[in-house]
């Protein structure tokens, strides 16, 4: 058992618990994400996580109309709202506020069932992220999945962990690419592993994101250079002292050379 168990039995539990239901529909319009990343420039993906499953903080609470606002005054190309609830502390409520900030939000979340993509619609969300390792542990319809966010209208963020599965994403109709680069058996990130998975696979037939670990201006460019088309970042947001001033710099990062 690996920390995806515990993920993937939350889940379940928050499913039957009803957290996906009932949330009200968000009437506003949509914003691509992919666009965004196929504006021939380095994307940076800012996320709001109440917490860090390694346990390197954790917040009661975030002015989330806030920090997207500033976000997307610091050079941000799109949001990510972890809505997970017993770990990452998020709520799906955040996706709405962060939408205000005019910027494409993506719904972060360990995907077991269609009832979490209609939720994720019905938030307000452009795109909604899902995970190889989550379909093939659970043997689910992956294809199914994402036809049935587009159905939504929503885009979609395929998640891997290594080449097997970002030769498996890449078989799909998901809209992004995304590689993780935390290993699940011991939360250590290692952001060499967006290069390595690259190189193995082949590289990547569309938009890849890279996520997780990156931590500065000189990491996003390292990503960069391994064959990222952007990097999603959230830890070192929320344990920086200057998060503008932090953001500014991973922008950077992207635009170098």
């Amino acid at each position: 058992m690996d920390i995806l168990d515990r993920f993937i039995g939350n889940a379940r539990k928050s499913v039957r618990e009803g957290y996906y239901s009932g949330r009200g529909r968000y009437e506003g319009g949509r914003v691509s994400l992919l666009k965004r990343l196929c504006q021939d420039r380095f994307a940076l993906v800012c996320e709001i996580k109440h917490a860090s499953p390694a346990g390197e903080y954790s917040f009661s609470s975030i002015d989330v109309e806030k920090a997207a606002a500033d976000f997307r005054e610091s050079g941000a190309d799109a949001i990510s709202v972890v809505v997970e609830p017993k770990v990452f502390k998020g709520d799906i409520g955040n996706i709405p506020l962060a939408k205000k900030a005019g910027l494409p939000v993506l719904f972060k979340d360990f995907v077991i069932c269609e009832e979490q993509i209609i939720a994720a619609k019905d938030a307000g969300a452009d795109a909604v992220l899902l995970v190889v390792k989550v379909a093939q542990r659970l043997d689910l319809d992956l294809d199914g999945f994402i036809d049935a966010a587009h159905r939504e209208g929503l885009e979609v963020l395929l998640e891997s962990y290594d080449a097997e599965e970002l030769k498996c994403a890449m078989r799909t109709d998901a809209d992004i690419l995304g590689i993780n680069n935390r290993d699940l058996q011991s939360l250590e990130v290692d952001i060499g592993r967006t290069g390595r998975i690259l190189k193995e696979a082949g590289g990547a037939d569309r938009p890849l994101i890279s996520e997780s670990g990156i931590q500065s201006g000189g990491d996003v460019r390292s990503v960069r250079e391994a064959g990222a088309d952007g990097a999603l970042v959230g830890t070192a947001i929320w344990k920086a002292k200057d998060l503008k001033a932090l953001i500014r710099e991973l922008k950077g990062g992207g635009a170098d050379g």
